[in-house]
Parts: structure tokens; C-alpha cells; sequence
């Protein structure tokens, strides 16, 4: 009889828990859903610091300058970054970016990144997260053509924050 009553509060137990996962996983389904389901505008001005192997934005590296600035604008593959040089004038589109996935991080778009002309092309992976009015991109970086985000440290990493609209066009963009 006890060995009854311990596997019936074992089945009522499990039935319990199991419906709350399924709950749980319904509603973050439908969430999901709906965050996916959203169109995700990424144009505009985005800057903020970048870095690489275990440097931190700012410090005694960044003499000459670790912001980077980007007006992003609809193009045919998906998102262009063109880089806003330091007089504010429209540089060379030096990004591209196209949506990938909705995951844990945020929306994820896949892409290159070309920090000078002729340098060699990061292949890089951008989170886009939109929190209490503010929208950020986390941008992870390699050269090479493949991104392993198995990694301890990455050649590339940038927190861009959208600063405003976006000025330059493709027709700005400078070769």
C-alpha cells in the first residue's frame, strides 16, 4: 500500500511539473513569436567602443580612438554600415549585415565588417537588444570566414548604441 501511494504522488508530482514546463515553454514560445514576428529596424547612427583580446573600451590603447561610428541603412542584402569619419563626414560602407535567428541574446544578424580599406574582412555575429526605449547591438568579430564563438577572447568586439538617425546613403558613401 505504500509503495501505491509513493508512486501515485510520484505520477501527481510529475504531471505537475511537467505541465508547468509545457506552460513555461508555450509562453516563451509565443514570445518569441511575437519578438520574431516584429520587423527589426536597424537604421540609424550606432557608435560606441570596440576592442579585442581582453581590452576593454577606452585606456592607454586607445590613443588614438576606439569609437566606432556607423550610420546604418537598408541595402540590398540586407543592412549597410557606412562609417561616419571623425569630421562627421560619410566614409565607405565597411558593414554588412543580414538577419539570421531570434536567440537568447537578442535578434542575431551574420555579416562582415571592414574596419579599413584592404584590411583584411571580419566575419562577424551582432546581437540587437531593444531595452526600456534604448536600442544596443553587440558585435563579435574574427577574421577569417568563420566566426567560432567558442573562444575565450575575439580579435573584434564592439557595443554600438543607437545615437540618433542616420545622415549618410549609400549615394554619401565614399569608395
Amino acid at each position: 500500500m505504500a509503495a501505491l501511494a509513493v508512486i501515485t504522488v510520484s505520477v501527481i508530482a510529475t504531471g505537475i511539473i511537467a505541465s508547468s514546463f509545457v506552460g513555461s515553454a508555450a509562453a516563451n514560445e509565443s514570445d518569441s513569436a511575437t519578438l520574431a514576428d516584429q520587423p527589426i529596424s536597424l537604421a540609424g547612427r550606432w557608435s560606441g567602443p570596440h576592442y579585442g583580446y581582453g581590452r576593454q573600451g577606452g585606456g592607454e590603447h586607445c590613443a588614438a580612438g576606439c569609437a566606432l561610428t556607423y550610420d546604418i541603412v537598408a541595402c540590398k542584402d540586407g543592412w549597410c554600415g557606412i562609417a561616419v569619419n571623425a569630421d562627421k563626414t560619410c566614409g565607405r560602407v565597411g558593414v554588412h549585415l543580414a538577419a539570421a535567428a531570434k536567440s537568447e541574446g537578442g535578434i542575431e544578424f551574420d555579416g562582415k565588417l571592414e574596419l579599413a580599406k584592404g584590411s583584411a574582412p571580419y566575419t562577424v555575429k551582432a546581437w540587437y537588444r531593444s531595452k526600456d526605449g534604448s536600442a544596443s547591438l553587440h558585435v563579435l568579430g574574427d577574421t577569417g570566414s568563420e566566426l567560432l564563438l567558442m573562444r575565450r577572447s575575439f580579435p573584434l568586439q564592439a557595443d554600438l548604441a543607437r545615437t540618433g538617425d542616420a545622415t549618410c546613403t549609400l549615394d554619401k558613401a565614399t569608395s
